[in-house]
């Protein structure tokens, strides 16, 4: 239920299937628990909430035996979890073995527990794997994934070895070691899924150590991580996958002794200092993956950044796992519970924590992306990205800016390059609208017709058309100013959206008739976005039509939307505060 790698798989029905058990990962709110002071309160209040949680994670359990999947947990679609079932495991082991816990020794929990293991058993395939039903079959990776709560649960099981766990170790011995064999062979399908996998081996090999288990980790390892100079990892999903890599690796460096793997995790800590928005929110405009643009806080990094702090001794570290115990609630730091009871030198003390970076002007030119922040602003001017800016202040938050134009039906602005001037960022974009003409006789084909069987690209163009785009980005004091020149065809529509988070108020606007949380610029003005205390002034506008979604476009955001429009050749040119 509340393992750290599922609350973070990210993907449409791997929504469906890891927000089953990420749902616990936001109800903190709803329990009231206030942060606690030290580690050791921390566990205790984990403790409370893992307790909470049980009897709703029990009724995800089928324990009719006469069900097909008896023991196994399903989904909110009634679909069964072997995911979902390995965390009900580790969330069961953690009351039961827990002395400040309400289920500690609890008969009805450790029958679940064999319950559940038997599931997992049974949703093994002959070849050690499991199977993703919402779309991964024979699936290493997700084998992988399951491996995380069990092999914790295991270990935290061997650490309390005076308790009764009746025939849960025998299940748990044979559905992990058949695991080894599959991990030991099988494949992936994503840059990260390497070093689960890994992490998956390095775990396994901890109770049943086996050569194979350590060639394999060797042969991923071969391939080298996948970081950039930056700190980024290839995917930069900050939201997802960026901490499941970071959590994966330090297994495999502790348990299988690669101390070097240890500098890229410090690298991305690194990195990650500066993709804090002002709200303490993570930064996801660049991910490459399914939480671009989904909001998420910095909770899934405490465990890196304490790890780290510890082995380090690093102040800076420390810094930011006091500035995640302060700014995240504590029901989202459920997934330390584990860790903690798997291995106690994770509740000692940390070093004195220096506060995390508040101002600074930073291009992380690998990364395709630009971080500004002072103070309570913050703001990312993004290329290679439909989405070139976004402005943060405390609540109040522009999350996108994106600007189109009806050019041939490929108008939707997305960078070509970027360059640096001074304290400008230019961003700029080329594209060409070509007409074709006939083919020579020597190009036509002697049967069918010419047109589907010779490429466009052996035709003579003509008239061709062609926009460009340049995007200048500079800020002082926490203001951007940007200044938008598109030159294309005469009478091209061009507008520019803005993106404001759904739930503030826009003033000074007027309501585009016929869509939804759509707002057109008085022309000349400056409109205001404001979401409790915080106020975003942006303007003057310019408003010379009322089009906002031009062919070729991009759907609206879902967002509170406000256009401004014109027509090419023309300029935009204004303030955001």
């Amino acid at each position: 239920m509340k393992t750290f790698h599922t609350n973070m798989i990210i993907g449409k029905k791997w929504l469906s299937v890891c927000l089953f058990i990420a749902l616990l990962f936001n109800l903190a709110d709803a329990y009231g628990i206030k942060h606690p002071y030290n580690k050791k309160e921390l566990l205790s209040e984990l403790i409370k909430l893992n307790d909470k949680e049980i009897p709703n994670a029990l009724r995800r359990q089928w324990i009719e035996k006469e069900n097909l999947y008896c023991g196994a947990v399903f989904d909110g679609d009634s679909v069964v979890s072997p995911i979902g079932t390995s965390g009900l495991i580790q969330t069961l082991m953690c009351s039961y073995v827990s002395p400040d816990s309400k289920y500690y020794q609890s008969k009805e929990i450790l029958q679940r527990m064999i319950l559940a293991a038997t599931g997992m058993l049974n949703l093994q395939h002959e070849d050690g794997t499991i199977d993703l039903i919402s779309t991964n079959f024979h699936s290493t990776p997700d084998l992988g994934f399951t491996i995380y709560p069990l092999a914790f649960a295991y270990s935290i099981m061997l650490k309390n070895n005076q308790l009764n766990y009746g025939e849960f170790p025998s299940v748990m011995k044979q559905y992990l070691l058949n695991a080894g064999k599959a991990l030991s062979v099988g494949g992936v399908h994503t840059p990260n899924h390497r070093w689960v996998i890994s992490g998956a081996l390095a775990l396994i090999n901890t109770f049943f150590p086996n050569p194979a288990y350590q060639v394999r980790v060797e042969q991923w390892l071969a391939e080298k991580i996948d970081i950039d100079p930056d700190g980024q990892y290839n995917e930069r999903s900050t939201a997802g996958y960026t901490p499941i890599t970071n959590r994966s690796l330090i297994e495999v460096a502790k348990r299988m002794k690669f101390s070097n793997l240890y500098e890229d995790i410090r690298k991305n800590l690194n990195l990650t200092f500066y993709f804090v928005h002002s709200n303490g929110e993570i930064v996801t405009e660049s991910s490459n993956r399914q939480d671009k643009y989904q909001q998420s806080n910095m909770s899934r990094y405490y465990l890196a950044y304490n790890y780290m702090a510890l082995l380090d001794k690093d102040n800076r570290f420390a810094g930011m796992v006091r500035y995640i115990e302060k700014t995240v609630p504590v029901a989202q730091l459920d997934y330390m519970l584990p860790y903690f009871l798997e291995d106690s030198s994770l509740l000692q003390d940390l070093p004195e924590g220096t506060p995390i970076p508040t101002s600074y002007h930073k291009y992380f030119k690998y990364s395709d992306i630009v971080r500004i922040r002072e103070d309570k602003i913050d703001m990312s001017v993004i290329t290679n990205n439909t989405t070139f800016f976004t402005f943060f202040k405390g609540d109040a938050a522009l999350e996108a800016v994106r600007l189109s134009a009806a050019f041939f039906g490929k108008g939707q602005f997305q960078s070509q390059q970027m360059e640096k001037e001074g304290n400008t960022y230019i961003l700029s974009s080329t594209i060409y609208g070509p007409y074709y003409q006939p083919l020579s006789k020597e190009q036509i084909p002697a049967e069918g017709e010419s047109w589907g069987k010779v490429p466009r690209s052996e035709r003579v163009q003509s008239e061709v058309q062609t926009l460009q785009t340049k995007i200048y980005v500079s800020e002082t004091n926490g203001k951007a100013r940007i200044k938008i020149s598109v030159v294309g065809p005469k009478n091209l529509p061009v507008t520019l959206e803005l993106g404001f988070r759904s739930g503030g108020i826009l003033k000074n606007v007027t309501p585009k008739q016929g869509i939804s949380n759509a707002f057109l610029i008085k022309n000349g003005e400056y409109a205001t976005y404001q979401k409790g205390d915080d106020v975003i002034k942006i303007g003057p506008g310019v408003s010379a039509h009322k089009w906002t979604q031009l062919r070729g476009a991009l759907p609206k955001l879902q967002a509170d939307c406000l256009y401004f429009t014109n027509y090419a050749p023309c300029e935009f040119e204004f303030t955001i505060e």
